[in-house]
């Protein structure tokens, strides 16, 4: 039986040759890459989780007081410190207005998903995926400002005296409007000149605040840095790295979600490893507010170990005397921290 022919002087493989040849060949190739167990490479490549897991006790600075405030909400989103401690808590079609004891005081129905909110003494905004709601204490609509685009994801909001900064992950910068939702810039878009190397934005992960000094501090999750900008736009600092170490912030997207302490310090939220650390205002790690034993029981069934599971997103407030409040999404509950007495 002849198995090849020749055309033209080249030889003509029948194509059910090449298939079994290119099969073995992936084979061999998996075989080499997976190895006996699945990874093909040695212990010493291999990330050990569950020692990354181990916050040193004399590191974790606060402690939770009280019981966790139940939200009352099938999905919980995000949560604001307001003026006089009240904390609100967006989810489902409503957003929670809760007591600084943890009473809940009321709901404010909504007929969109909030996705994200900052709060003043008369106002609420309200962001969507694409636009910004300004709502009354009172629950009433005061303004629907217009979509930022069918790419839009808006993912955080951060109010000072005159300005509202909008976090839009999709189109990956941040919007600057006045109260009114007139427009005046975009914060962030790559500017070499100006060393502005630009947001890099994987997933819908992208936070903002106003700190003590004036400057709009944002996350830049796929670098893994924290940046400080002016209100003009300008880039002033940055700081953050990735890495295994505790000072580091872990895989993709990190940190989710932050808050700033009266004196300018930063609490982050990481998912992936979870942990809620503080780090002064230069960077420096000076103390953990809850780590990943914390959270155990909250994974949800994605094959991972709780303090791995990367299902567990946390966002943070902070109130007047510095206690942090920290929404566990996967329990629906906000658990409120407190620093340790010296």
């Amino acid at each position: 039986m002849k198995r090849f022919e020749f055309e033209n002087g080249r030889i003509v493989i029948p194509a059910v040759i090449v298939a079994a040849v290119i099969a073995a060949v992936v084979a061999a190739i998996q075989v080499g890459r997976q190895g006996s167990k699945g990874s093909g490479l040695g212990s010493e490549y291999r990330l050990d989780l569950s020692s990354m897991s181990h916050i040193d006790p004399e590191l974790i600075l606060y402690e939770e007081t009280g019981n966790p405030i139940r939200t009352g909400l099938f999905e919980s989103r995000a949560l604001t410190m307001g003026p006089s401690g009240i904390l609100y808590v967006a989810g489902d079609e409503t957003v929670k207005i809760i007591a600084p004891e943890g009473r809940m005081m009321s709901s404010l129905p909504l007929t969109v998903s909030p996705r994200c909110l900052a709060a003043t003494e008369e106002q609420l905004y309200i962001g969507t995926w694409d636009r910004v709601l300004v709502v009354g204490i009172n629950g009433k609509i005061q303004a629907d400002w217009p979509s930022l685009g069918e790419d839009a994801r808006i993912t955080s909001i951060a109010v000072d005296d005159e300005h509202v900064f909008v976090a839009d992950a999709g189109q990956r910068v941040v919007w600057c409007f006045d109260r009114t939702g007139r427009l005046i810039r975009r914060i962030g878009d790559k500017d070499p000149e100006k060393g502005i190397p630009g947001f890099v934005i994987p997933s819908p992960y992208f936070d903002l605040a106003m700190a003590p000094d004036g400057l709009l501090r944002v996350a830049n999750t796929g670098r893994q840095l924290i940046e400080a900008y002016t209100v003009d736009g300008d880039r002033e600092l940055a700081w953050g790295k990735f890495g295994n170490n505790l000072e580091d912030f872990t895989s993709c997207c990190n940190p989710v979600n932050f808050a700033v302490l009266s004196d300018g310090s930063i609490v982050t939220c990481e998912k992936g490893i979870v942990r809620v650390k503080v780090y002064d205002g230069s960077g420096r790690l000076t103390g953990v507010v809850a780590g990943p034993r914390q959270f155990a029981g909250d994974a949800r069934s994605t094959g991972g170990t709780p303090a791995q599971d990367k299902q567990i997103i946390l966002d943070v407030a902070v109130d007047d005397a510095d206690r942090v409040y920290i929404l566990d999404r996967a329990r629906n509950v906000v658990r409120v921290f407190a620093k340790k007495e010296a």
